[in-house]
């Protein structure tokens, strides 16, 4: 069986929560052929090859910029290169979620299904003498067992699928594609579309988190995690009551949720309801030796007040 259509056929399986391995998502079988011809290319020059993939992926996204432009964002001179997470980093600034593919093959088919051409990290030397490259995966052919890629100064580099998959496994199949924030892919999860959101908070950025969890919960509706992380984003934008109502919403979802019920509490308290909250935290009975410290300093604060429950408060 020829390489490419051989990892079509692997079932992808996803580590969520570091407990159970459950499918990411339901991978179909390519199409015979694919290619995103209008995948804007940018020749590289030496060693900005980071630079490069990089323009290429905003550009597919209606985003006019040049390598050049983005270069001192991300390339070290001492590395001659540019390392991963200032790829990511930089593509942040551009208002665009950069998603990370799962790193079975089946997940750059979808990104390519759904329009999405793929940064792909490649190790076209050894493992003992790697040789980086980043590089945009466009398409790909199963009669000829080959994928297309936006590479170094070729505009349409054909390369064999075992050749490819090599060099990308090499390079521990590290790769993203760009999304907006409110339109969730038909490929992700609900744990790498959270983890692509979460960092725009601590940049201050709450409205592109705030539409990101928006859509994770109209996608995944029956998902505490991203009630939870909707509630973050209300909090933030000082929307008191929008937060307890997706804290609430995680909760029936997962009444053992620990950190909901935390933070419903500590809602409940600012509100001005320290007896409610202080219910809430009674019916945790296990807490995470990671929240701890939080959980005590919440404690405290409960039984430090002396504001008793207004009316409207829950009983």
């Amino acid at each position: 069986m020829k390489a490419l259509r051989r990892a079509a056929l692997v079932a992808g399986l996803f580590l969520l929560n570091g407990c159970a391995l459950r499918p990411a998502i339901e991978f179909h079988e390519p199409a015979a052929s694919l290619e995103l011809d209008a995948t804007p290319f940018f020749p590289q020059t030496a060693h900005h090859c980071g630079p490069a993939a990089l323009a290429t992926l905003l550009g597919a996204e209606g985003i006019a910029v040049s390598p050049d432009e983005i270069s001192p964002l991300i390339y070290t001179p001492g590395r001659k290169g540019s390392l991963k997470a200032e790829m990511i980093a930089a593509a942040r600034r551009y208002q665009r979620l950069p998603l990370r593919t799962a790193s079975e093959p089946e997940a750059l088919f979808a990104a390519l299904a759904d329009g999405k051409p793929v940064l792909v990290l490649q190790n076209l030397g050894l493992e003992r003498w790697p040789q980086w490259h980043y590089a945009v995966l466009i398409g790909y052919d199963t009669a000829t067992d080959t994928f297309l890629l936006r590479s170094g100064t070729e505009r349409r580099q054909v390369m064999s699928a075992t050749r490819f998959l090599s060099s990308w496994s090499r390079a521990e199949r590290w790769a993203f594609v760009l999304v907006k924030a409110d339109v969730v892919p038909s490929f992700a999860t609900t744990q790498n579309w959270l983890a692509a959101a979460a960092p725009f908070e601590s940049l201050g950025q709450i409205s592109i988190a705030r539409r990101a969890y928006e859509a994770a919960t109209t996608r995944w509706p029956d998902e505490p995690l991203t009630w939870q992380a909707l509630a973050n984003a209300h909090y933030a934008d000082k929307e008191i009551d929008a937060a307890e109502q997706a804290l609430r919403r995680a909760l029936e979802l997962d009444p053992a949720a620990v950190a909901a019920r935390h933070n419903l509490a500590f809602v409940l308290l600012e509100r001005g309801c320290p007896a409610a909250a202080a219910r809430e935290l009674k019916r945790i009975t296990d807490v995470p030796a990671s929240m701890q410290v939080e959980f005590d300093r919440t404690s405290a604060s409960i039984m430090a007040s002396t504001t008793a429950d207004g009316p409207d408060c829950p009983r």
